[in-house]
């Protein structure tokens, strides 16, 4: 009866000691690493955007460190993934702006491209009587009255008469349309928002915070101008004898 007893516990050794024995395994084997962990890792795309240096910095990883998208689609849930990255390194780039750039008094000055809708030569202007000081007079667009604005006027510059090269620009303020008539157009060109810099603060006053900044471009100095600002017109603009009023007088007999 002993004996039975002992072969009946050496039976069941075993089978007791083989939990124990996998939980031993199971904690030697070190942890994988957690999906967490690896979606915090950013992936910066190489300058070159080619795909194959593409494949080849993300080693077989989706964008982001996550791992590859599992299922029929996998091939278009990885091309969405590494567009919507392309956009994303695209958005945090500064993106240059045009602009128009012009002469007045041999110095050059920008517009936005975007508030000019077109240049056209400067043709016959007609004066209008008691029309604010910076206005030159009107002129005709096809078939429409346009009203002139002489920036040599408005910025306080000497009037200049009207010759070949004069330019006027068409350009889009506050829902209307009006014209620049300005001494030359030169060219358009591309400029990051971040070259701009403000004027120096001794030569700003209450009569030019219609200046943006100041740009150096090719060692030539191009003077930015906040269109809606250089059309407001302040009081001191338009009193008798201000700088850049305009002296009409009668021709003589």
């Amino acid at each position: 009866m002993t004996r039975r007893r002992k072969d009946e516990a050496a039976a069941d050794r075993p089978a007791s000691r083989a939990p124990a024995a996998a939980r031993a395994s199971a904690a030697a084997e070190p942890a994988a690493p957690s999906a967490a962990a690896g979606a915090s890792e950013r992936i910066e795309l190489p300058p070159s955007g080619l795909a194959a240096e593409i494949l080849a910095q993300l080693g077989g990883q989706a964008p982001g460190g996550a791992p590859p998208a599992a299922g029929r689609d996998r091939v278009y849930s990885f091309a969405d993934a590494l567009a919507r990255r392309g956009r994303e390194v695209e958005e945090s780039r500064e993106q240059p702006e045009s602009w128009v750039l012009f002469a007045l008094a041999g110095e050059t000055y920008g517009l936005p491209v975007s508030s000019v809708q077109e240049i056209l030569r400067a043709g016959t202007i007609t004066r209008v009587p008691h029309a604010p000081a910076p206005v030159r007079g009107i002129t005709h667009l096809r078939g429409r009255v346009l009203a002139v604005v002489d920036l040599r006027i408005r910025l306080g510059l000497p009037p200049a008469p009207v010759d070949g090269k004069s330019r006027i620009l068409v350009v889009d303020s506050r829902q209307r349309v009006l014209g620049l008539l300005v001494d030359a157009a030169q060219q358009v060109v591309k400029l990051l928002p971040s070259a701009f810099v403000p004027p120096p603060a001794d030569v700003m006053t209450e009569r030019s915070h219609y200046l943006r900044g100041v740009v150096h471009l090719e060692r030539q100095l191009i003077i930015a101008l906040d269109l809606d600002r250089v059309l407001l017109i302040q009081d001191e603009d338009l009193a008798p004898g201000a700088p850049g009023e305009p002296d009409e007088k009668p021709p003589a007999d």
